[in-house]
């Protein structure tokens, strides 16, 4: 813990502090260090829960083609989104992608700040709009427009998550201890990544012992290809107008 300690206070890389805390969890024989650990570096599968601080705001935008031209970055609402998608298409974006991944979209688009991020399963949400529609004009493409600004946000959850585990691993291990045990390195990750069990406090025991409390114990939805061919008809010229109007409006 202690080098770990160290290597946050001289800013190392987070990836590097990760892989340390994979090795801290084999050696203290905790699956949830690892398990968290090991999710930042490779990213949340699609059946995974994405914690609450993966989660930022952004605008949902399409790129246009209209009569007389094209229309880029306009941004749309999540009402114009068919209604069977609206649960996974909306403002809110989930960032699934390991650490390193998200640190290199930040310094590759450093300059505008901003990055286009597809929502799984765009491009065939844009192919049935574009094949209901009863107006001219289609979407060329669907995205949100995230601010490189609150991707830097997530990496420094990320890191301060981290930092929260070590102090309250440093918290809950007597003195004396190099290591928390299994139990009390379960509770730390309940405790800081999940929200849930209990501060654990160590007193010293009449024998000279410690005595600590225990822990408690304790699909993204997306449409099919069924789906979307079934979802059809109803309302679906509607919402095209929609979006095509917003896409009409500025030109």
């Amino acid at each position: 813990m202690g080098q770990i300690e160290r290597d946050l206070l001289d800013e190392k890389p987070l990836d590097t502090l990760l892989r340390k805390l994979i090795l801290l969890g084999g050696n203290a024989g905790s699956p949830e260090l690892r398990e968290w650990a090991s999710r930042e570096l490779r990213g949340y599968g699609r059946d995974e829960e994405l914690p609450s601080y993966r989660t930022v705001t952004a605008p949902l935008q399409v790129d246009g083609a209209v009569p007389g031209g094209f229309v880029h970055h306009e941004t749309i609402g999540s009402m114009d989104i068919p209604d069977f998608a609206r649960d996974d298409i909306n403002e809110q974006v989930p960032l699934r992608m390991g650490v390193r991944e998200i640190r290199s979209m930040v310094e590759q688009h450093g300059d505008d700040r901003m990055v286009k991020l597809q929502p799984p399963g765009s491009a065939d949400l844009v192919t049935y709009i574009n094949g209901t529609r009863r107006m001219n004009g289609r979407i060329v493409a669907l995205y949100w427009s995230v601010s490189t600004i609150a991707i830097e946000g997530v990496l420094d959850q990320v890191r301060t998550r981290l930092a929260e585990l070590i102090a309250e691993l440093r918290s809950s291990t007597p003195v004396g201890e190099a290591l928390p045990t299994p139990a009390q390195a379960a509770n730390a990750v309940n405790l800081v990544i999940n929200g849930r069990g209990n501060r654990v406090s160590i007193a010293q025991a009449s024998n000279g012992g410690s005595i600590a409390s225990e822990p408690e114990s304790e699909t993204p939805r997306f449409w099919t290809t069924a789906r979307l061919i079934g979802a059809g008809v109803v309302g679906s010229a509607t919402i095209v107008a929609a979006v095509i109007a917003v896409l009409q409006f500025t030109l």
